[in-house]
């Protein structure tokens, strides 16, 4: 199936894309948020390849993963009293909120085409985690990109990340 090709080589190249960010990273707290995505991404490869295996036995993510990521934003916030921005990393993140877009919309329409209930369920719920990680990548651009940090997760609440 062309459509799970795809969606591996999506998912092989956003864990790279999150390993490589996270190489290049010096803070501490991000690069634990970003090594975090890259395990997500190489757990939804394992799934891709058993869909593509005819094998639907393993579930397509940890829902514990948002609750990780916010606590780990909250000590990024609280160990942080400055803000090094080099805007081309910046560009970095948004490129790779680009790709979960893309991975995102590649999956809901795969969800449309697909007649298998639980094909649908699947593509459905990774669509919903590429959805929640382009969410965390903006909230990280948002964080990086304000001059003054202080009030940037009091203010982004995370409101837009449910439990996917």
């Amino acid at each position: 199936m062309e459509i799970l090709r795809t969606a591996l080589q999506l998912e092989i190249d956003a864990e790279k894309h999150y390993r490589s960010l996270a190489a290049e990273t010096t803070d501490v707290g991000l690069v634990n948020i970003l090594n975090r995505l890259a395990e997500v991404e190489q757990r939804h490869v394992t799934v891709i390849q058993a869909m593509m295996d005819d094998s639907l036995e393993c579930d397509a993510g940890d829902d514990s993963f948002i609750e990780e990521v916010k606590g780990l934003c909250k000590k990024l916030e609280e160990s942080r009293s400055e803000v090094n921005v080099d805007t081309a990393q910046i560009k970095l993140y948004e490129h790779a909120k680009a790709r979960e877009l893309e991975a995102e919309n590649l999956y809901f329409t795969a969800a449309e085409t697909e007649t298998d209930p639980k094909t649908v369920a699947l593509f459905k719920r990774l669509g919903a985690q590429e959805t929640m990680h382009a969410q965390i990548i903006d909230s990280i651009i948002e964080f990086l990109s304000k001059a003054e940090p202080g009030g940037w997760l009091e203010n982004a609440e995370w409101y837009h990340t449910d439990v996917y």
